[in-house]
């Protein structure tokens, strides 16, 4: 409330009752000493009144001691039973206003969102396969440690078999988002690495280059790309103990790393051979096949949608024979050619509305897939 909308009595209760007080008994002890000089004074009406007058005056003087009392009684400091002091009555809080907080949206989980990607990529019907068991296996082990009942030790190191551009990485993500969710590891994350950032040029920096690899993926993911590359030095050579720093660091931190190697079926077959630690610790394999014509199509498709580029009617038959041509090649990258050639495609696009300003940005032309396709095949 306002201060000027208050009466004098409520901004200022102790000085008006302090007031009241003197002057009633001003007005008292007057009357009393001076009753027959006012009263002849006045008239004898008057003067049979005085005496009522001054027990007036005292009465009001009475009362407002006993109100001065009473406020002193109520703001005098107490301690509550929270120990907090409270000074002043206590008086019934006004709530405030509510905000109006939105409801939340729900977010999903990492591991929602791998697995989403996982199904919607094209093809990979087995690995999908793969996946499901082993993400079921995951979640009944952690109900059974949940109700105290033995759970067998599994181990989660794993070998990725095939070609370059078949999704193992993006598969090792999505596992990692898995794992993470179902409390296999505390992060998830994976650390890529091949031979470059394992092995180093001279004698006892191999070790400590490994080593800071191994505990960059702690609590996460390890994954080794061409794997097999570290047995291929020869003489000297110090893949081997990189291998061997990264078999005692899975031993010493068996519940917080997980690791994964990849790379072509012959070769990661002779890795594995390599060092008897190999075989007996990633005993899990999962085999990714090389994407047949009609998937690639797709995925060149679904590449070209996610630019906001709409291809044209009749691009397939402009497309399968490139794809069928170069897959035979040794250089082949499944999807990652299927992305080289999208590249091309929008160079192409560009190079014909350049100058044209009016151009739609989102039209190819089947101009467009042809001057790619020679470029990716002048290329080779």
């Amino acid at each position: 409330m306002n201060d000027d909308k208050r009466s004098v009595l409520d901004r200022h209760p102790y000085a008006v009752t302090f007031a009241l007080i003197v002057a009633s008994g001003v007005v008292a002890t007057v009357i009393t000493a001076n009753m027959s000089t006012i009263g002849g004074a006045l008239g004898h009406g008057v003067y049979q009144s005085l005496p009522w007058i001054a027990v007036l005056s005292g009465a009001i003087g009475i009362l407002s001691l006993f109100y001065i009392g009473l406020r002193l009684a109520q703001n005098w400091p107490r301690r509550l039973a929270s120990g907090v002091l409270q000074v002043g009555p206590t008086s019934d809080l006004i709530p405030l206003p509510q905000l109006h907080v939105p409801a939340a949206k729900p977010q999903s989980r990492p591991a929602d969102r791998a697995i989403a990607e996982l199904d919607a990529m094209v093809g990979l019907a087995q690995v999908k396969e793969e996946i499901n068991r082993l993400t079921a296996r995951l979640q009944v082990e952690r109900r059974r440690r949940e109700q105290g009942l033995p759970v067998t030790p599994m181990s989660l190191h794993m070998v990725f078999t095939g070609p370059p551009g078949v999704g193992k990485t993006v598969v090792a993500r999505a596992l990692g988002s898995i794992y993470a969710a179902v409390g296999v590891l505390r992060r998830g994350h994976v650390v890529e690495v091949d031979r470059e950032g394992l092995v180093a040029g001279y004698i006892g920096q191999t070790a400590t280059k490994t080593l800071g690899a191994c505990r960059d993926a702690l609590n996460g993911i390890l994954f080794i790309d061409e794997a097999y590359s570290l047995i291929t030095g020869g003489q000297g050579d110090f893949g081997q103990e990189a291998i061997s720093t990264i078999l005692k660091f899975m031993e010493d931190n068996r519940d917080r790393i997980v690791v994964i190697v990849a790379g072509y079926p012959d070769k990661m077959r002779h890795f594995l051979e390599s060092n008897p630690g190999l075989a007996s610790r990633f005993t899990r394999r999962i085999d990714f096949p090389s994407y047949g014509e009609e998937e690639l199509v797709e995925i060149f498709a679904r590449l070209t949608a996610q630019e906001q580029l709409v291809l044209p009617r009749g691009f397939e038959p402009r497309v399968r024979p490139w794809i069928a041509s170069a897959k035979s090649r040794e250089d082949w990258g499944n999807a990652r050619s299927m992305r080289t050639l999208v590249e091309r495609v929008r160079e192409a696009q560009a190079g014909r509305i350049a100058t044209d300003p009016d151009a739609d940005l989102t039209i190819l032309t089947i101009d467009d897939i042809d001057r790619a396709v020679e470029t990716m095949e002048m290329a080779s």
